[in-house]
């Protein structure tokens, strides 16, 4: 799959039928907003110096079954606009719909702007793609924060900015997604572009620039005091080769220089591209913390072929990852590979932490791309940022500890449901328990927006087994929080660990799940 970025053609008048002789033109906004937080809604114009063109005016709709739909103008969009480093080639607009007056629950909202350029006049209902539904965008307002935000932190780990740009991907600037982070509940992100796109030149995406100076002006913007988000850390998906030589790749996370790797990024000039270790141990020595980008993700043959792209496997694993960033975009395949890889090292006895990221670009309601390249874009309405989220046990207050905490293992992750386990005794460390405990209780709660829950599993692994195998299975009719409190289920002198999965139930039939971390006991882990 590819992004929406619909003017590339190989060769000019290279048959295409998404290329438009005018800017790609996209409405986005938060699918879902916090208690009393205004709904902002961005308008994205990219390719302007390409395609010059105007907005003339910009009306929003917002309804709900059994009302009336409210009717929001802007007849002067121009004082909408927002100044980024990229403006010369993206014109990017901020229009804000006060929370007071808005229904609360899910909202179905229109976009329309009115466009002028030297060839006439049109009108753009969403967006401007062909072959995309139009369908309105769905933001549920919320009355309650996220689940569990009283006692946890909730992050995305994996967002791509405007910095990212390529033959097929462009995005938002890094105001916007803090803005939109903040809206939905977040407490923290981590800014991840491609490293073979930083090293570009700000006005050519193809050439390398002296110094990667798109680096330079992502880390002013993160560093930037009227950020929205409360925490925005300053990241990296960085291409590495794995144990085979080839591309797969890495997110670091809290690093305070640029890290090289363009093997994969088609561009005509490359700079050299590490390997996993030599990647991973420059992030561990500016500070940062090494991820395991999407290893349950598998690249297409095109990929393969033309940018040498390649698998994560348990081989890979072994280098001193510090989490694995097991949920990309959801719990479905590749949550299910990834998950396999993972257990197969937590039974080794090594400690990696979980954690999810999204990889949206952009993507605040839904995702757009090229599902077959030069004549269909799809859509995906469950991927987009924040979709699923990396949980901290603790309310952080700074870029450190949120290293700290994903590095030790604090973590789970979810679509939904708040998720953890919790010893009888207190935690000889983070994430273990001494030989005193004898019981864990299993902690879960969700809202009336991620649903009810439906069940829970707990899984035990013992050091050197072949399979994990499920101490606890529980349903549930119905209910929003649960509580229930089971007897260690092996010897504290046996290495071993425990973890939990959730799943809840929506009104509409479709789940929402959480896992945690593993907590571990016995006699010390290997690596730990």
């Amino acid at each position: 799959m590819l992004y929406a970025e619909t003017h590339f053609r190989f060769f000019p008048f290279f048959p295409s039928l998404l290329f438009k002789k005018e800017p790609e033109v996209v409405f986005d906004l938060p699918y879902r907003c916090e208690p009393g937080k205004d709904l902002p809604v961005f308008l994205i114009l990219n390719d302007v110096d390409r395609f010059p063109a105007e907005v003339k005016e910009v009306a929003i709709s917002v309804s709900q079954k059994g009302l009336r739909p409210l009717a929001f103008a802007f007849q002067n969009p121009k004082t909408c606009l927002m100044r980024h480093p990229l403006e010369f080639q993206s014109n990017v607009f901020r229009f804000v719909i006060p929370r007071g007056g808005l229904p609360s629950g899910r909202i179905q909202v229109n976009c329309k702007a009115e466009m002028t350029n030297r060839r006439g006049q049109w009108t753009v209902l969403n967006d401007n793609f062909a072959t995309t539904s139009k369908l309105p965008f769905s933001c549920f307002l919320s009355d309650e924060p996220l689940p569990g935000a009283h006692e946890c932190s909730y992050g995305d780990l994996h967002v791509h900015s405007q910095y990212s740009q390529s033959h097929v991907e462009f995005g938002p600037p890094v105001a916007a997604i803090g803005e939109i982070a903040d809206v939905c509940g977040l407490d923290f992100l981590s800014i991840t572009d491609h490293s073979y796109d930083l090293c570009c030149g700000m006005t050519d995406y193809l050439k390398a620039g002296k110094d990667a100076p798109r680096w330079n002006s992502s880390v002013s913007e993160i560093n930037r005091p009227d950020g929205f988000a409360r925490i925005v850390i300053q990241g990296e998906e960085i291409s590495a080769f794995n144990w085979k030589g080839r591309a797969v790749h890495l997110c670091a996370a809290g690093i305070t220089d640029y890290i090289p790797g363009s093997a994969d990024g088609a561009r005509a000039a490359r700079l050299p591209t590490l390997t996993l270790s030599e990647a991973i141990r420059r992030i561990h020595e500016q500070g940062g913390i090494a991820l395991a980008a999407h290893p349950g993700s598998r690249p297409g043959i095109a990929q393969r072929l033309l940018l040498r792209r390649g698998n994560w496997s348990n081989r890979d694993l072994k280098n001193d990852i510090d989490a694995v960033q097991a949920v990309n975009n959801g719990f479905a395949a590749s949550w299910q590979r990834a998950k396999k890889m993972w257990v197969a090292e937590l039974l080794s006895g090594r400690r990696i932490s979980l954690a999810a990221g999204n990889d949206s670009h952009g993507d605040f309601n839904r995702y757009r791309y090229i599902s077959t390249p030069f004549a269909n874009v799809a859509e995906n309405f469950n991927r987009h940022l924040s979709f699923a989220r990396t949980g901290i046990y603790k309310k952080v207050e700074s870029e450190k500890e949120v290293l700290e905490a994903i590095k030790k293992g604090e973590t789970f992750v979810t679509s939904g449901p708040f998720l953890q386990i919790v010893p009888s005794v207190s935690r000889q460390s983070a994430m273990t328990f001494d030989e005193k405990c004898n019981t864990i209780t299993i902690k879960s709660s969700s809202s009336y927006e991620f649903g009810s829950l439906s069940g829970i599993q707990v899984f035990e692994g013992l050091v050197g087994g072949k399979a994990e195998k499920v101490v606890l299975a529980k349903s549930f009719n119905d209910g929003k929080t649960m509580s229930c409190e089971i007897p260690l289920p092996v010897r504290q002198k046996t290495p071993g660990y425990i973890r939990v999965e959730a799943v809840c139930a929506k009104d509409n039939g479709s789940p929402t799940f959480a896992a945690t971390s593993p907590l571990y006991f016995g006699a010390k882990n290997r690596n730990s």
